[in-house]
C-alpha cells in the first residue's frame, strides 16, 4: 500500500518518550565523609563553646601581652578551638596512616614507615594536646 503523499517528503522515524523526573543522585560518599569529619572536628575542637559564648577574639594580659590560651577550663578563645580541631585532625590522619599500612602487607618496608609516620603523627598530636591541656588547667 502506497502512501498517499508524494515519495519526496519522507516520515520521520523518531521516538518520543517521556521525560523522567526523578530524585537528584546522591553526592558521593567521599564528600559526605568530608563534610561530616570536618562538622565532628569542629564540635571535637570546642568551637561550638566558642560560638554560644562570644568571648573576644583575641585576649590580653594586664601588660598588654596576647594572650594565646586563655587560663582556666570555663573559657576558650577562637583560636583555641581552630588549633586543637587541626590537632585532633594531625592525631587522626596518623591512626588513619597506621591502618592504611595493613593494606601493605607485601611491601613490608612501605608498611614500616606509614607505621612509623603515623606513630609519630599520633604522638606528636598526643603531647601537644596534653601540653595545651597543662597550659590551660594551670599546671605549667
Amino acid at each position: 500500500m502506497k502512501p498517499w503523499w508524494p515519495r519526496f517528503i519522507v516520515r520521520p522515524r523518531v521516538r518520543l518518550t517521556r521525560p523522567r523526573f526523578g530524585m537528584p543522585t546522591r553526592p558521593p560518599d567521599t564528600v559526605i565523609f568530608g563534610i561530616m569529619f570536618i562538622a565532628i572536628l569542629f564540635v571535637l575542637g570546642g568551637n561550638i563553646y566558642t560560638l554560644v559564648r562570644t568571648p573576644p577574639a583575641i585576649a590580653g594580659s594586664q601588660s598588654g601581652a596576647p594572650i594565646l590560651i586563655a587560663p582556666g577550663i570555663d573559657q576558650q578563645l577562637g583560636m583555641e578551638g581552630i588549633v586543637a580541631s587541626v590537632i585532633i585532625l594531625v592525631g587522626v590522619v596518623g591512626l588513619g596512616l597506621v591502618y592504611y599500612a595493613s593494606k601493605y602487607v607485601f611491601q613490608p618496608g612501605y608498611a614500616t614507615r606509614l607505621m612509623i609516620l603515623g606513630m609519630i603523627m599520633a604522638g606528636v598530636a598526643f603531647l601537644v594536646f596534653s601540653y595545651l591541656w597543662n597550659i590551660k588547667a594551670g599546671f605549667l
